[in-house]
């Protein structure tokens, strides 16, 4: 699988990414660390890099959760609706047949 080497700037910091993504997506990733970093710093100004990192970490950890949780509860919701329509649906096939 082909590797993309892509320079990135992150929180004024330049870093050196490999990946099999594209290099748009690489940038897209990136950006929002960097967005997530600045709004960090923006927020509490007197943290150091480390602890800007970490929480703006967390604040991306909490969004995925988040979002898994959402998805499962999706995904749930579409079986559900899947099973009911193939209820229906031979319900229906009962009543073809007269």
């Amino acid at each position: 699988m082909p590797k993309n080497k892509l320079s990135v700037k992150i929180n004024g910091q330049e870093y050196t990414i490999t990946s099999a993504e594209s290099r748009e997506y690489m940038l897209s990733i990136a950006d929002v660390v960097d967005k997530n970093m600045k709004e960090v710093s923006h927020a509490c100004p007197g943290l150091n890099t480390t602890m800007t990192a970490v929480l703006a970490a967390l604040n991306l950890a909490d969004e995925h959760v988040r979002l898994q949780r959402e998805y499962k509860k999706l995904a749930q919701e579409a079986n559900a609706s899947a099973a009911k329509v193939r209820e229906l649906e031979t319900q229906l096939s009962k009543y073809k047949r007269y």
